[in-house]
């Protein structure tokens, strides 16, 4: 008997604890976002922040702060601030009592896309207002290309460092051809079959050229099934090798 009694009571208490529990959660789903509860007092910005501006961030989170500190769509606020161009990624947490945390990381550049735009180091397309005015490689190519391009200049970027060639910039054109410019002001033609192969050949003939040639080539034509095609500056002649 006194087993049951003892059970019933453990029964009764357990079922207290969660109509308690549940009137608590309906009273909070009720009242959490009214601000006066436990208002909203303070957002701070953490992270390196070189090419965004306080005052842009502040106006990105315009009307996505209401509700109070429990009430605030911490997702909505990370839309917000991640919708700036130069945003890469914002993360976001609530600081007791009445305070956000935004960390921001910043777009990295590594490059400039078709002349508008520019790439991060993911081969992500950002477009800010302005361009900055750093030195960075000019890329281009048919829409959804730029993660392609971006992977083929540094592969093209490595097999030319050994030569002390710089490339400054890549296109992919409507016809899938490729064309890399050298900061010399050269170009190198690879044409759309097996550019790797012809750049690599390239590079092993590059040595056998005179250092005069070196600094005055113009364009090379590497779209020949056993050689290439090279041309000078200030000149109209063409040296096949």
């Amino acid at each position: 008997m006194r087993s049951q009694f003892r059970q019933a009571r453990w029964i009764l208490l357990l079922l207290a604890l969660g109509l308690g529990a549940s009137g608590l959660a309906s009273w909070l789903g009720e009242h959490w976002q009214i601000p006066r509860v436990l208002p909203l007092d303070t957002v701070r910005f953490d992270g390196e922040l070189a090419r965004v501006r306080e005052s842009r961030l502040r106006e990105a989170l315009r009307g996505r702060l209401d509700g109070g500190f429990l009430g605030v769509e911490v997702a909505a606020v990370r839309r917000g601030v991640e919708s700036l161009p130069w945003v890469a990624t914002a993360s976001v947490r609530r600081i007791w009592p009445d305070a956000l945390q935004v960390t921001v990381r910043e777009q990295k550049p590594v490059a400039r896309w078709g002349g508008v735009a520019l790439m991060n180091t993911a081969g992500q397309v950002f477009q800010p207002r302005t361009l900055p005015e750093q030195p960075l490689p000019a890329l281009a190519g048919p829409p959804g290309s730029a993660s392609r391009v971006l992977a083929r200049f540094r592969e093209f970027e490595a097999l030319l460092s050994p030569l002390g060639l710089q490339p400054s910039g890549l296109t992919l054109d409507e016809r899938r051809a490729w064309t890399l410019e050298l900061a010399g002001g050269g170009l190198i033609r690879l044409g759309r079959e097996a550019v790797t192969e012809r750049l690599k050949r390239f590079v092993a003939a590059w040595p056998a050229l005179s250092d005069a040639q070196q600094k005055r080539l113009a364009r090379a034509d590497l779209r020949y099934p056993n050689g290439f095609a090279l041309r000078w500056q200030d000149e109209d002649a063409v040296d096949d090798t």
